[in-house]
């Protein structure tokens, strides 16, 4: 198994050999992301692809296919990161950040796509099995592919969570699925050693029901995220804390969220003294602005003032 502290401070040190000398941006991280699965999953679709030809193996050729699904949806991202970051214009004045959902439903159809034509087929071999050979080094492969998918999955986390990124976070679960598969994939291989042939056929179920279960649950994200998801109570939480600790802030209420992925947008109501003078009520508002700012990486805060109990409803 792969530690996690372990793990954590390799993909620290990855990423700072990456960038020695700056600060990466969200395209840089997406980019880094997309181009490391990209060129992990074409090496073990290769591998896989001819030992499963060579095994006559059903479920090592649509692990083998997953993994080339892998290389598709990476390349959705690396144009979804690409699309996104470009700057706010007068069509798209929040900026084109959303573009990376979009790039995250597609990659769920994919998947659909994929897991019904592995499905199909892996129903055929159970119907009719065939004899699959065994070799012990394509068993120990499907074990360090998994160990390898691990890593991935584990590396797009790390990436995800450094930049709030969904899709990242959804391709993560999309390479673990893989690592589960490849596993089931080597067990299988020792059952068909011993004449079990169509347990390949059931393992090769296994692979779809995985590409099912991730390309709904990418739906799901998706979707919730364009459609416009209220924003975690941990989040909104620290909205609450950090304009709390404004001097003169009595209360806030009618917190709204905007998230465009590069871009957030925030929006609230505080409750302020009625004797205060326009000046000094402005004053305070600039400065919940300005900490939720600095505090939150947000692009722009609106602050509507209400004075004592004649809050707006």
């Amino acid at each position: 198994m792969l530690k996690e502290g372990y793990t954590l401070a390799f993909n620290a040190w990855l990423l700072d050999k990456f960038f020695p000398h700056r600060e990466p941006s969200r395209k840089d991280i997406g980019y880094l992301e997309a181009w490391v699965s990209i060129f992990g999953n074409i090496f073990l679709f290769i591998v896989k692809f001819l030992f499963g030809l060579s095994l006559n193996s059903i479920s090592l050729i649509a692990d083998a296919f997953h993994s080339l699904s892998d290389v598709l949806t990476s390349i959705v991202v690396l144009f979804g990161f690409k699309m996104g970051s470009k700057p706010a214009d007068k069509e798209h004045p929040f900026g084109h950040g959303r573009i990376e959902e979009i790039a995250t439903l597609i990659i769920a159809i994919l998947l659909l796509i994929v897991a019904y034509d592995l499905g199909r087929t892996s129903v055929e071999r159970i119907i009719h099995p065939q004899p699959v050979e065994t070799n012990i080094l394509a068993v120990v492969f499907m074990m360090f592919s998994g160990l390898f998918k691990e890593w991935m999955a584990r590396f797009s986390i790390f990436l995800g969570l450094k930049i709030n990124s969904d899709t990242l976070i959804a391709d993560a679960w999309h390479h673990r699925s893989d690592a589960v598969a490849s596993v089931l994939v080597g067990i299988g291989l020792l059952f068909t050693r011993y004449g079990y042939y169509y347990i390949d056929g059931i393992l090769g179920l296994g692979v779809v029901a995985l590409l099912v279960w991730v390309g709904i649950e990418l739906l799901k994200t998706a979707s919730d995220f364009l459609i416009g998801r209220a924003p975690d109570k941990e989040f909104i939480s620290r909205i609450r804390d950090i304009v709390l600790s404004v001097p003169g802030v009595l209360s806030l209420h009618d917190i709204l969220v905007h998230d465009y992925q590069s871009e957030k947008i925030i929006s609230l109501h505080i409750e302020v003294e009625d004797y205060l003078s326009a000046r000094e009520a402005h004053r305070i508002a600039l400065e919940v602005q300005d900490r939720l700012r600095k505090s939150l990486d947000c692009s722009d805060v609106s602050v509507h003032i209400d004075p004592k109990g004649e809050r707006e409803d």
